[in-house]
């Protein structure tokens, strides 16, 4: 018979399996991470946006409101026209640090692409939303 410690451990073990954070990843000059799937997770990268350059976020306008969507490509070229990265975010909030200068952000969900300018400072947030049809 076990012990009611030890199904204590194995439930919180299981619980924190469940919840792996979002991941940092590093690509060239730029660190993105996404995420945002569920209630905690969407808090948790809300409360890390203000530590990055660039907050994409990415919702489908649906009645009664507008609902978080994930799993969009996120490609984002320099003022050259250069890829700088080419991601998919897996979540509905995608934050990056890119060195300073303009950039060309684009996002692709089901099949349909959008395109936002923004020139980015590092100490500087800017916040890209994208809003897809239903």
């Amino acid at each position: 018979m076990r012990s009611p410690y030890f199904l204590l451990v194995f439930v919180l073990m299981q619980i924190s399996a469940a919840y792996a954070a979002p991941v940092e990843v590093v690509s060239g000059q730029t660190t993105y991470i996404s995420g945002g799937i569920g209630s905690d997770e969407a808090a948790e990268m809300k409360s890390m946006a203000s530590r990055y350059v660039l907050e994409v976020v990415s919702v489908v306008k649906a009645d009664p409101r507008e609902q978080y969507t994930a799993d969009y490509r996120i490609l984002i070229k320099d003022a050259t026209g250069k890829t700088v990265l080419d991601a998919v975010s897996e979540g509905p909030f995608f934050l990056a640090n890119l060195p300073d200068g303009n950039y060309q952000v684009e996002a692709t969900q089901d099949g349909v692409r959008k395109s936002q300018r923004t020139s980015v400072k590092k100490g500087a947030h800017r916040r890209l939303v994208f809003v897809w049809p239903q």
